[in-house]
């Protein structure tokens, strides 16, 4: 048999101390078992039975352990032959090890993400599958996330029915990144936004809008997760109340920061705002009241008595003015008026509940405030691209990055069946080790020498063990 130049043990110690506690137990819960059905077992019977369930278990153990040292040790001939022969020390040789197994699980989980976008589009071959496994560690690496997470992110994506899935992953993993908000919040905030706006997918447009907001973000000391979370309230609300994305954008910016309120309050409250301008009744899930009929009438009145009208005359025809022309026009005869004038209480009263009131009067209050992020906005070309840099390039990030190189580096070299066998079968040691402590009592002292796998070099010696001692 041809000797072996990679050995791996696991060495755990089971003490004679040890092993007697463990035998007890099990004999005494033995014991009480068969006493809860009638049947009376002697102590000796007991321990028989016990020793004898030990050593099955063991012998599974060590069947187990055989099994795992070949596919380990052809795991260790592909990656050290091809960049480290020369390397001797078992300290080396155990981290390569540790890390071996690290990038195999991660490559197990990205394998299984694939194959749910598979199923999502069938469309997808296994080549364009391979494709998109392999660009992954590239794009996730570009914005310090690892590959799974990118992948798992273009799951959804594809899921959410977009074509160009790749494109729209990458523009949320960067918003992740510069903004540091979840997977979760970056979606929806890009699939509010191009629905509500029917951008159809245009990543141009939706990174022109998210460079925006990332400027005003990173300039203002606003979280982007509050307005991504206050976009994805309103967007829908102020498409179609004729207000372009730049105007929306700004107005929820100058709202977070003078009220320094949660983005689901100031979408609720602003949503009211845009429905009570543009005179359309319904809902809002803010506690407040309902919008109906009766309550746009006294908006309505509210808003002459300030000498603002919400309509216009063009050509003998009557239509709605745009939101941010009247609550400019509010703003203007609103902060003329003294603080305690009735004018002003009346329009705030109007408005429906406190929060909505707040948020109506911080905005008339500092108007010149939305004006200026509404400029800053125009500002932000490339400024997503920016923060992400910055972000990619922080400790984390680099981190992930140099997990990405190597997991990608141990899928190219060794056979993805044998990555896959190895796992399987460190799991089923684990498991079977587990199950067994939990049998034995948790008197039992099983210590698994180093906290896990240990290897060693030697060209002499044939013996491979990855194996307890006890086995």
């Amino acid at each position: 048999m041809e000797t072996n130049r990679y050995q791996i043990t696991i060495d755990a110690q089971l003490d004679k101390r040890s092993l007697a506690r463990l035998q007890k137990n099990l004999a005494s819960e033995l014991q009480k078992s068969f006493s809860n059905v009638g049947i009376t077992v002697d102590d000796k019977q007991a321990k028989r039975w016990a020793a004898d369930f030990y050593e099955e278990v063991a012998g599974g153990t060590r069947k187990v352990c055989e099994e795992q040292a070949k596919s380990m040790d052809k795991i260790l001939n592909h990656t050290l032959e091809a960049g480290i022969k020369k390397v001797t020390d078992p300290k080396v040789i155990t981290a390569v090890i540790s890390k071996i197994m690290t990038a195999a699980k991660e490559l197990k989980e990205i394998n299984t993400v694939l194959t749910e976008i598979g199923k999502i589009n069938t469309n997808l071959s296994a080549s364009n599958l391979k494709e998109i496994g392999g660009d992954s560690f590239e794009t996730a690496s570009k914005y310090g996330k690892k590959a799974v997470e990118y992948l798992t992110n273009f799951k959804e994506v594809l899921n959410s029915g977009y074509e160009n899935a790749g494109e729209i992953a990458e523009l949320s993993t960067a918003l992740q990144t510069a903004c540091d908000i979840t997977s979760e919040l970056a979606n929806q905030y890009i699939f509010t936004t191009d629905k509500a706006y029917e951008l159809g997918g245009s990543v141009k447009e939706l990174t022109e809008t998210l460079d925006g907001a990332s400027y005003l973000s990173s300039h203002n000391a606003i979280r982007m997760s509050e307005l991504a979370e206050a976009m994805s309230i309103v967007g829908t609300q102020a498409a179609s109340s004729q207000m372009d994305l730049s105007e929306t954008t700004a107005a929820i910016a100058a709202l977070l920061a003078v009220t320094q309120q949660d983005g689901s309050v100031i979408g609720n409250a602003f949503s009211s705002i845009l429905m009570n301008l543009r005179q359309v009744t319904g809902e809002i899930e803010d506690g407040g009241n309902a919008i109906d009929e009766e309550a746009l009438i006294r908006y309505k009145e509210a808003c002459e008595a300030l000498g603002v009208s919400l309509t216009t005359i063009s050509n003998g025809t009557v239509s709605l003015k745009e939101p941010m022309q009247i609550l400019k026009e509010l703003s203007e005869e609103y902060t003329r008026l003294d603080e305690s004038d009735v004018k002003r209480r009346n329009l705030l009263d109007a408005a429906g509940g406190q929060d909505r009131a707040d948020t109506l009067n911080a905005l008339l209050e500092n108007y010149s405030l939305y004006e200026e992020m509404l400029r800053e906005y125009g500002e932000g070309t490339g400024a997503l691209a920016t923060e992400a840099e910055k972000a990619a390039n922080s400790w984390e990030g680099s981190l992930n990055r140099l997990s990405n190189t190597w997991t990608d580096t141990v899928g190219n070299i060794a056979d993805s069946d044998i990555i896959i066998s190895a796992i399987n079968g460190f799991n089923e040691l684990l498991d079977l080790i587990n199950k067994t402590t939990d049998a034995l009592g948790t008197s039992g002292a099983l210590t698994i020498a180093g906290g896990g796998i240990l290897a060693f070099f030697n060209k002499d010696e044939s013996k491979q063990r990855f194996c307890p001692s006890w086995a």
